[in-house]
Protein backbone atom coordinates (compact mmCIF):
# COMPACT_ATOMS: atom_id res chain seq x y z
CA UNK A 1 0.00 0.00 0.00
CA UNK A 2 1.28 3.50 -0.84
CA UNK A 3 0.97 6.69 1.43
CA UNK A 4 -1.02 9.59 1.16
CA UNK A 5 1.70 11.56 0.10
CA UNK A 6 2.86 9.45 -2.23
CA UNK A 7 0.08 8.81 -4.17
CA UNK A 8 -0.37 13.09 -4.42
CA UNK A 9 3.39 12.92 -6.00
CA UNK A 10 2.31 10.21 -8.33
CA UNK A 11 -1.27 11.42 -9.53
CA UNK A 12 -0.37 14.60 -9.35
CA UNK A 13 2.32 14.17 -11.98
CA UNK A 14 -0.26 12.11 -14.08
CA UNK A 15 -2.69 14.96 -13.96
CA UNK A 16 -0.29 17.82 -15.10
CA UNK A 17 -1.16 18.62 -18.55
CA UNK A 18 -5.15 18.03 -18.04
CA UNK A 19 -5.27 20.92 -14.86
CA UNK A 20 -3.83 23.59 -14.14
CA UNK A 21 -4.75 22.95 -10.51
CA UNK A 22 -3.40 19.30 -10.39
CA UNK A 23 -2.03 18.61 -7.06
CA UNK A 24 -5.32 20.44 -5.30
CA UNK A 25 -7.56 18.63 -7.49
CA UNK A 26 -5.74 15.47 -6.51
CA UNK A 27 -5.77 16.23 -2.70
CA UNK A 28 -9.42 17.23 -3.16
CA UNK A 29 -10.48 14.00 -4.46
CA UNK A 30 -8.65 11.96 -2.13
CA UNK A 31 -10.01 14.75 0.78
CA UNK A 32 -13.50 13.02 -0.79
CA UNK A 33 -12.46 9.51 -0.82
CA UNK A 34 -11.16 9.69 3.25
CA UNK A 35 -14.16 11.82 3.88
CA UNK A 36 -12.07 14.04 5.33
CA UNK A 37 -13.15 17.83 6.07
CA UNK A 38 -11.21 19.89 4.46
CA UNK A 39 -7.48 19.65 3.16
CA UNK A 40 -5.73 20.50 6.10
CA UNK A 41 -7.09 17.18 7.64
CA UNK A 42 -5.43 15.48 4.57
CA UNK A 43 -1.54 17.33 4.89
CA UNK A 44 -1.92 15.81 8.60
CA UNK A 45 -2.06 12.47 7.24
CA UNK A 46 0.27 12.13 4.60
CA UNK A 47 2.23 9.19 6.36
CA UNK A 48 -0.90 7.25 6.32
CA UNK A 49 -1.26 4.12 4.01
CA UNK A 50 -4.30 4.15 1.59
CA UNK A 51 -6.30 0.73 1.19
CA UNK A 52 -6.98 -0.99 -2.17
CA UNK A 53 -10.63 -0.54 -2.01
CA UNK A 54 -10.03 3.29 -1.25
CA UNK A 55 -6.98 3.76 -3.82
CA UNK A 56 -10.18 2.00 -6.28
CA UNK A 57 -12.52 4.78 -5.38
CA UNK A 58 -10.20 7.73 -5.97
CA UNK A 59 -8.62 6.20 -8.96
CA UNK A 60 -12.20 5.94 -10.64
CA UNK A 61 -12.51 9.62 -9.29
CA UNK A 62 -9.39 10.51 -10.87
CA UNK A 63 -10.28 9.38 -14.34
CA UNK A 64 -13.28 11.71 -14.30
CA UNK A 65 -10.94 14.32 -14.01
CA UNK A 66 -8.55 13.09 -16.59
CA UNK A 67 -11.55 13.68 -18.95
CA UNK A 68 -12.11 17.47 -18.01
CA UNK A 69 -14.75 17.00 -15.60
CA UNK A 70 -15.22 19.92 -13.18
CA UNK A 71 -14.12 18.71 -9.51
CA UNK A 72 -17.37 20.54 -8.56
CA UNK A 73 -19.37 17.88 -10.45
CA UNK A 74 -17.46 14.84 -9.87
CA UNK A 75 -17.64 15.79 -5.91
CA UNK A 76 -21.34 17.32 -6.69
CA UNK A 77 -20.34 20.39 -4.36
CA UNK A 78 -19.25 23.93 -4.37
CA UNK A 79 -18.46 26.25 -2.06
CA UNK A 80 -20.54 29.79 -2.70
CA UNK A 81 -20.81 32.97 -0.42
CA UNK A 82 -19.29 30.34 2.30
CA UNK A 83 -22.68 27.66 1.65
CA UNK A 84 -22.22 24.20 0.37
CA UNK A 85 -24.07 23.70 -2.67
CA UNK A 86 -25.15 20.68 -4.25
CA UNK A 87 -24.03 20.71 -8.19
CA UNK A 88 -24.41 18.11 -10.78
CA UNK A 89 -24.49 18.70 -14.72
CA UNK A 90 -27.99 19.85 -14.77
CA UNK A 91 -26.96 23.48 -13.47
CA UNK A 92 -23.86 25.50 -13.74
CA UNK A 93 -21.30 25.61 -11.27
CA UNK A 94 -21.66 29.04 -9.31
CA UNK A 95 -18.44 31.35 -9.61
CA UNK A 96 -17.23 33.73 -7.18
CA UNK A 97 -18.32 36.80 -10.03
CA UNK A 98 -21.97 35.99 -9.26
CA UNK A 99 -21.19 36.90 -5.44
CA UNK A 100 -21.29 40.76 -6.25
CA UNK A 101 -24.88 39.83 -7.41
CA UNK A 102 -25.53 38.41 -4.04
CA UNK A 103 -24.02 41.48 -2.16
CA UNK A 104 -26.04 43.43 -4.11
CA UNK A 105 -29.44 41.98 -3.60
CA UNK A 106 -29.25 41.96 -0.16
CA UNK A 107 -28.26 45.96 -0.06
CA UNK A 108 -31.69 46.34 -2.17
CA UNK A 109 -33.50 44.47 0.22
CA UNK A 110 -32.23 45.88 3.57
CA UNK A 111 -32.94 49.39 1.95
CA UNK A 112 -36.29 47.96 1.37
CA UNK A 113 -36.57 46.59 4.60
CA UNK A 114 -37.05 49.88 6.46
CA UNK A 115 -40.35 50.66 4.49
CA UNK A 116 -41.62 47.85 3.00
CA UNK A 117 -42.95 44.60 5.38
CA UNK A 118 -44.51 42.17 2.37
CA UNK A 119 -41.03 41.91 0.30
CA UNK A 120 -41.32 39.64 -3.08
CA UNK A 121 -38.09 38.64 -4.65
CA UNK A 122 -37.61 36.65 -7.94
CA UNK A 123 -34.66 34.71 -9.18
CA UNK A 124 -35.14 34.09 -12.62
CA UNK A 125 -33.10 30.99 -13.96
CA UNK A 126 -32.19 30.29 -10.87
CA UNK A 127 -29.87 27.21 -11.20
CA UNK A 128 -28.98 26.19 -8.32
CA UNK A 129 -30.29 28.44 -6.45
CA UNK A 130 -26.63 29.62 -5.13
CA UNK A 131 -27.87 33.65 -5.71
CA UNK A 132 -31.74 33.64 -3.93
CA UNK A 133 -30.25 30.66 -1.48
CA UNK A 134 -26.97 32.28 -0.21
CA UNK A 135 -29.34 35.86 0.01
CA UNK A 136 -32.35 34.42 2.56
CA UNK A 137 -29.48 32.61 4.43
CA UNK A 138 -27.19 36.11 5.03
CA UNK A 139 -30.52 37.80 5.93
CA UNK A 140 -31.51 34.86 7.83
CA UNK A 141 -34.83 33.64 6.38
CA UNK A 142 -36.69 36.82 7.46
CA UNK A 143 -40.20 35.83 7.00
CA UNK A 144 -41.21 39.04 5.48
CA UNK A 145 -39.58 38.22 2.59
CA UNK A 146 -40.96 35.68 -0.52
CA UNK A 147 -38.87 34.86 -2.82
CA UNK A 148 -39.61 32.77 -5.59
CA UNK A 149 -37.50 30.63 -8.03
CA UNK A 150 -37.88 29.87 -12.05
CA UNK A 151 -36.04 28.01 -14.11
CA UNK A 152 -37.46 26.15 -17.67
CA UNK A 153 -35.01 23.00 -16.36
CA UNK A 154 -37.05 20.83 -13.62
CA UNK A 155 -33.80 19.15 -13.22
CA UNK A 156 -32.54 22.39 -12.03
CA UNK A 157 -35.21 23.22 -10.01
CA UNK A 158 -34.80 19.75 -8.36
CA UNK A 159 -31.20 20.87 -7.92
CA UNK A 160 -32.37 23.91 -5.90
CA UNK A 161 -34.84 22.60 -3.91
CA UNK A 162 -32.54 19.98 -2.60
CA UNK A 163 -29.75 22.87 -1.56
CA UNK A 164 -32.83 25.00 -0.14
CA UNK A 165 -33.48 21.77 2.39
CA UNK A 166 -29.93 21.06 2.95
CA UNK A 167 -29.43 24.82 3.89
CA UNK A 168 -32.45 25.33 5.99
CA UNK A 169 -34.21 27.69 3.95
CA UNK A 170 -37.96 27.73 3.46
CA UNK A 171 -39.09 31.07 1.99
CA UNK A 172 -38.75 30.04 -1.47
CA UNK A 173 -41.59 29.29 -3.51
CA UNK A 174 -39.72 27.02 -6.59
CA UNK A 175 -41.55 27.60 -10.58
CA UNK A 176 -41.11 25.60 -13.48
CA UNK A 177 -41.57 28.37 -16.29
CA UNK A 178 -39.99 29.06 -19.64
CA UNK A 179 -39.06 32.77 -17.93
CA UNK A 180 -42.38 34.44 -17.11
CA UNK A 181 -44.43 32.19 -19.35
CA UNK A 182 -46.24 30.22 -16.56
CA UNK A 183 -49.60 30.97 -15.36
CA UNK A 184 -48.30 30.08 -12.06
CA UNK A 185 -46.35 33.54 -12.29
CA UNK A 186 -49.81 35.49 -13.05
CA UNK A 187 -50.42 36.65 -9.17
CA UNK A 188 -46.92 38.29 -9.00
CA UNK A 189 -47.63 40.67 -11.90
CA UNK A 190 -47.39 44.27 -10.83
CA UNK A 191 -46.35 43.20 -7.27
CA UNK A 192 -42.68 42.15 -7.24
CA UNK A 193 -40.22 44.32 -5.55
CA UNK A 194 -37.05 42.77 -7.25
CA UNK A 195 -36.17 40.56 -10.11
CA UNK A 196 -32.66 39.22 -10.08
CA UNK A 197 -31.37 36.94 -12.80
CA UNK A 198 -27.97 35.32 -14.17
CA UNK A 199 -29.04 34.10 -17.55
CA UNK A 200 -27.69 32.09 -20.74
CA UNK A 201 -25.39 35.19 -22.02
CA UNK A 202 -22.61 33.73 -24.04
CA UNK A 203 -22.83 34.07 -27.51
CA UNK A 204 -23.55 31.08 -29.78
CA UNK A 205 -20.44 31.02 -31.87
CA UNK A 206 -17.99 31.66 -28.86
CA UNK A 207 -19.34 28.50 -27.26
CA UNK A 208 -16.93 25.92 -28.83
CA UNK A 209 -14.26 28.29 -28.12
CA UNK A 210 -14.92 27.73 -24.31
CA UNK A 211 -12.79 25.75 -21.96
CA UNK A 212 -13.61 21.82 -22.18
CA UNK A 213 -14.53 22.00 -18.38
CA UNK A 214 -17.35 24.20 -19.63
CA UNK A 215 -18.69 23.44 -22.93
CA UNK A 216 -18.21 19.43 -22.47
CA UNK A 217 -20.15 19.20 -19.21
CA UNK A 218 -21.92 22.59 -18.66
CA UNK A 219 -25.87 22.53 -19.47
CA UNK A 220 -25.75 24.04 -22.87
CA UNK A 221 -29.56 24.96 -21.63
CA UNK A 222 -27.64 27.89 -19.01
CA UNK A 223 -25.23 28.29 -20.82
CA UNK A 224 -25.88 29.97 -24.56
CA UNK A 225 -27.91 33.69 -24.88
CA UNK A 226 -27.87 32.96 -28.51
CA UNK A 227 -26.19 34.96 -31.36
CA UNK A 228 -25.61 37.79 -29.77
CA UNK A 229 -25.57 36.39 -26.31
CA UNK A 230 -28.53 38.88 -25.15
CA UNK A 231 -31.32 36.95 -25.84
CA UNK A 232 -32.67 36.57 -22.56
CA UNK A 233 -31.38 39.92 -21.42
CA UNK A 234 -34.09 41.61 -23.68
CA UNK A 235 -36.97 39.46 -23.08
CA UNK A 236 -36.00 38.97 -19.23
CA UNK A 237 -36.35 43.14 -19.30
CA UNK A 238 -39.52 43.39 -21.48
CA UNK A 239 -41.36 40.84 -19.72
CA UNK A 240 -40.36 42.07 -16.24
CA UNK A 241 -42.20 45.39 -16.56
CA UNK A 242 -45.06 43.55 -16.45
CA UNK A 243 -44.26 41.84 -12.87
CA UNK A 244 -42.61 44.77 -11.03
CA UNK A 245 -43.60 47.36 -8.81
CA UNK A 246 -42.90 50.90 -10.50
CA UNK A 247 -39.39 51.58 -8.89
CA UNK A 248 -39.23 48.11 -8.64
CA UNK A 249 -35.29 46.89 -9.08
CA UNK A 250 -33.85 44.62 -11.89
CA UNK A 251 -30.40 43.45 -11.04
CA UNK A 252 -28.34 41.32 -13.75
CA UNK A 253 -25.02 39.61 -13.99
CA UNK A 254 -23.49 40.89 -17.07
CA UNK A 255 -21.57 39.17 -19.41
CA UNK A 256 -17.96 40.94 -19.21
CA UNK A 257 -18.98 42.72 -22.66
CA UNK A 258 -22.39 43.18 -22.41
CA UNK A 259 -23.59 45.70 -19.70
CA UNK A 260 -23.48 48.75 -22.51
CA UNK A 261 -26.24 46.68 -24.69
CA UNK A 262 -28.44 45.71 -21.56
CA UNK A 263 -28.14 49.13 -20.19
CA UNK A 264 -29.51 50.33 -23.66
CA UNK A 265 -32.55 47.63 -23.45
CA UNK A 266 -33.32 48.90 -19.99
CA UNK A 267 -33.53 52.28 -21.06
CA UNK A 268 -35.60 51.74 -24.06
CA UNK A 269 -37.93 49.96 -21.68
CA UNK A 270 -38.37 52.59 -19.36
CA UNK A 271 -35.99 51.73 -16.72
CA UNK A 272 -33.58 54.24 -14.93
CA UNK A 273 -31.11 54.99 -12.33
CA UNK A 274 -29.17 52.51 -13.85
CA UNK A 275 -25.94 51.72 -12.69
CA UNK A 276 -23.35 48.81 -13.04
CA UNK A 277 -20.53 47.42 -10.74
CA UNK A 278 -17.14 46.09 -11.69
CA UNK A 279 -15.92 42.59 -10.61
CA UNK A 280 -12.43 42.27 -9.09
CA UNK A 281 -10.93 42.04 -12.78
CA UNK A 282 -12.42 45.24 -13.87
CA UNK A 283 -14.90 44.11 -15.71
CA UNK A 284 -18.60 45.69 -15.25
CA UNK A 285 -19.69 42.18 -14.00
CA UNK A 286 -23.38 43.40 -12.54
CA UNK A 287 -26.30 45.69 -13.76
CA UNK A 288 -29.22 47.19 -12.41
CA UNK A 289 -32.02 49.71 -12.31
CA UNK A 290 -35.53 50.53 -11.38
CA UNK A 291 -38.77 50.62 -13.57
CA UNK A 292 -39.78 54.39 -14.07
CA UNK A 293 -42.59 53.39 -15.98
CA UNK A 294 -44.56 50.46 -18.47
Amino acid sequence: MKKLKEIIAEYTEKLNSSSPTARLDVELLLSSVLAYEDRMQLIMNYDKELDENKLKEFINLFEKRMEKMPIAYILNEKEFMGFKFYVDENVLIPRPDTELIVEELIEQIDNLSSTNHNIKVLDMCVGSGAIVISSSKLINNNNNINFYAVDISQAALLVSQKNAFDLDVNNIEFINSDLFKSKKLDSLKGNLDIIVSNPPYIKEDIIPTLETDVKSFEPMIALSGGQSGMDFYNQIIEDSREFLKIGGMLIFESGHDQSLDIIDKMKECGFSDIYTKKDIQGFDRMVAGKLASK
